[in-house]
């Protein structure tokens, strides 16, 4: 059961309980406002740690004024460029049960900190807590962001966390706070060229990590056109797509019976790739399915008017056309195939 009255009358005002970790790289006049928004928090327990990833001279000036106004932020210096070298060393520099995070560019609400830490204390079978947010952009155009903003609030349960994990990932990163013991026990964020907020996820999930999410924002999730997320490789759509299907071969291995036989949804060229990816991790596909037939030589296309009876078969929906998949959870829930183990929607 979910619980969310949480009272704590004896907590010395003192004590470091969350430890909010902020990297910063280039960074203007938002990155003070965010420290601001911290630094208004109606919890009181937390340290800031303010980790210069090769800072400009704004980013570095900023952190050194909070540092002197406020005995509870620190400032780290990484030189290793790149975020996850960056949150790991703050990682290392943590001292709390709690760790929550921070980007440079966006605003935690008042009561985020108060809101996410009485959640854990009171939901012991929950190690992530995460929020919705609210969207803020400057670039025109962005309709398909704020879609994903919206999906990424639908999701709440720990549940529904797991089961929508590889079509895309379902929390947004600044807003998490988890708990220490997970990093220590099923390792930091990755270095490697992947999204490494989206592999932690998916790496935490495959032990059995359980997520939730308030259901109200208690972020507001800045849009910029120089967001890593726009600019850097790490979470070009091909990272991303590599990192899912290597957790999703996992997934598949563990929880698919072997005498199902796997068909991909999508039998394009991109299809084709994301099932060939599947492969490299050792996951055998016997076929292809689309609304029709495409000119190519794949072996066993089954079409999907075809596909009748959940028994014979797993589907993977690798088509990621705007509410595609909505329609295939609708065609073949209606035939009876369950998702989760029947087919799954991974875009």
């Amino acid at each position: 059961m979910i619980t969310f009255a949480g009272k704590h009358p004896g907590m010395p005002q003192t004590q470091n309980l969350i430890t909010i970790l902020l990297p910063f790289y280039k960074v203007g006049t938002e990155f003070d406002r965010a420290i601001e928004s911290i630094a208004k928090q109606t919890f009181l327990q937390w340290n800031l740690l303010l980790i210069s990833n090769n800072g400009n001279a704004t980013g570095l000036e900023t952190a050194r004024n909070w540092v002197e106004k406020d005995p509870r932020i620190k400032l780290l210096h990484e030189s290793t460029q790149g975020i996850a070298h960056s949150l790991n060393t703050g990682l290392k520099n943590c001292q709390s049960p709690y760790i929550a995070r921070m980007d440079a560019d966006d605003l935690s609400h008042p009561e985020r900190l108060r809101k996410q830490f009485d959640f854990l204390e009171n939901n012991t079978t929950i190690d992530v807590v995460c929020s919705q947010t609210s969207f803020k952009t400057d670039i025109p155009g962005s309709e398909g962001f704020s879609i994903f903003v919206n999906w990424q609030n639908s999701i709440t349960t720990p549940e529904e966390h797991s089961l929508y994990r590889f079509i895309e990932s379902p929390i947004a990163h600044p807003t998490v706070m988890f708990r220490k013991k997970l990093a220590e026990k099923f390792g930091p964020y990755s270095t490697r060229p992947v999204p490494e907020d989206y592999e932690l996820w998916l790496r935490w999930m495959d032990h059995g990590v359980r997520f939730y999410k308030i259901p109200e924002p208690l972020l507001t999730w800045s849009d910029h056109a120089e967001r890593l997320t726009r600019t850097h490789e790490n979470y070009s759509r091909e990272a991303f797509f590599q990192v899912k299907c290597e957790f999703l071969s996992k997934w598949i291995k563990r929880y698919v019976p072997s005498g199902k036989k796997i068909v991909v949804c999508g039998s394009s060229r991109i299809g084709r790739k994301r099932a060939s990816m599947l492969q490299d991790f050792g996951v055998e596909i016997f076929g292809f399915t689309d609304v029709k037939k495409r000119p190519n030589r794949q072996v066993n296309f089954i079409r999907i008017p075809e596909i009748t009876q959940p028994e014979p078969w797993f589907l993977i929906n690798f088509i990621a056309r705007r509410g595609f998949g909505q329609s295939i959870r609708e065609h073949f829930s209606a035939l009876g195939f369950v998702e989760g183990k029947d087919f799954i929607l991974a875009a």
